[in-house]
């Protein structure tokens, strides 16, 4: 299991500041990617802790295909471990074995081949927390086919600072590689790695506040990210 961490040390003002701003954002999506490997894979999401959880089975993921509309149910649950804020959580559809070629560490969990994230880069993300939505990445009832927010053969990645929709999505909280851009980077022999990818995903980068903002309302930003 690999997570990435980063740890944000201020003053006092910025643990009051912080706290309340995240209080209702402890966990979001941060990253959706479509590979280029063959059958598309590796497909998955990106998920982000900005506070403690203890129990993150309180959450499940659900995708929504075609321009289809959500059932209103999670796909899967997400297992019952603990997240410590900072924490990165990579779900996968299938097996590993190509998210750990393309991003050079193991996934935390996957889920079963055709599931709650087998996205074909047009098709919508739900986070659930206890079976409400939390978090949205597309717009339901639309085809994201030739939308700002496509993602085949690609990726989107949260900008900072952007919390938890509710459900309300807005491609403009969002970074995009844009469609086809990983197209031909799957390597001669299928070999392809993200770090060699054009452009790479920013994976494991994503930080609750923008560290200007930070800096200049709280006084300082240290960041550590541990892998």
């Amino acid at each position: 299991m690999k997570r990435c961490k980063f740890a944000l040390a201020f003053g006092a003002i910025a643990a009051i500041g912080l706290g309340a701003s995240q209080a209702s954002a402890n966990l979001i999506i941060t990253g959706v990617y479509d590979g280029p490997l063959p059958g598309g894979d590796p497909k998955g999401v990106e998920l982000t802790a900005t506070a403690n959880i203890a129990d993150l089975s309180i959450y499940g993921l659900e995708t929504v295909s075609n321009g289809g509309i959500s059932t209103g149910l999670e796909e899967a649950t997400l297992p019952a471990v603990s997240l410590n804020a900072g924490d990165y959580f990579y779900v996968v559809n299938g097996n590993g074995v190509d998210f750990t070629q393309w991003f050079g560490f193991a996934p935390d969990v996957t889920v079963a081949a055709g599931g709650a994230v087998n996205h074909n880069g047009d098709d919508v993300i739900i986070l659930y927390e206890s079976g409400a939505v939390h978090d949205q990445f597309g717009e339901t009832g639309v085809d994201g086919s030739l939308t700002a927010w496509d993602t085949l053969d690609g990726w989107a990645y949260r900008n900072n600072g952007a919390s938890a929709n509710g459900g309300a999505f807005s491609a403009a909280n969002w970074s995009f590689s844009g469609a086809n851009a990983w197209d031909g980077d799957d390597g001669p022999l299928d070999d392809g790695t993200n770090a060699l990818s054009t452009p790479p995903m920013p994976i494991g980068t994503y930080v609750p506040e923008p560290a200007s903002l930070a800096l200049i309302g709280l006084g300082g930003l240290a960041m550590i990210r541990r892998h």
